[in-house]
């Protein structure tokens, strides 16, 4: 059982510190970014504002759909929402604090969004496919190491799809 603890606290450990600098938040609608925040300005922004208090700070984006287009609006603290939406529009509330961001609340019909567990590290994101909105921690990733769509488009190049076989001589089979 200590074994176990151990491994716990050391995964746990190893995850708080393997954030790297330069990661950001990058929130976009379509494909189209809307907004990108250093990640790094944040925490200390959170750390900052929460010296002296009992709870942890919490920062909140508001996102939202007007006329089709997407915006941002950040606030201190959680807004309301009756106020701040006007009637007959859309929205995603966004919570960052500290390392973690989640989805606050929507107004999508199956709140998947909503209950994604907060995300921390680079390369997470929470997808919410009723407003076309991507959340996702970017960035501070190791440049050496490439990623599956890196690796992808590699060997990508490297099959000849008119005979069946690789260029580098392996082969795999066809139906025709």
């Amino acid at each position: 059982m200590a074994f176990f603890l151990l491994l716990a606290l050391g995964s746990f450990a190893w995850a708080a510190l393997s954030r790297k600098e330069g990661q950001s938040l990058r929130i976009s609608c379509d494909g189209e970014v809307i907004e990108e925040v250093a990640l790094a300005q944040r925490e200390r922004h959170d750390q900052a504002a929460a010296r002296g208090s009992a709870s942890e700070t919490a920062r909140y984006c508001l996102l939202l759909y007007v006329n089709g287009r997407a915006s941002c609006e950040w606030y201190g603290e959680r807004p309301d929402l009756a106020a701040a939406v006007p009637e007959g529009n859309s929205y995603n509330l966004l919570a960052v604090s500290g390392a973690q961001v989640w989805m606050e609340a929507a107004d999508c019909r199956d709140q998947i969004c909503v209950h994604h567990i907060p995300i921390a590290g680079g390369g997470e994101s929470i997808i919410c496919l009723p407003h076309k909105l991507a959340v996702e921690i970017v960035g501070g990733a190791d440049t050496e190491t490439p990623d599956g769509m890196a690796k992808a488009e590699e060997t990508e190049g490297e099959t000849g799809s008119d005979n069946g076989t690789f260029r580098n001589g392996g082969g795999y089979e066809t139906d025709g």
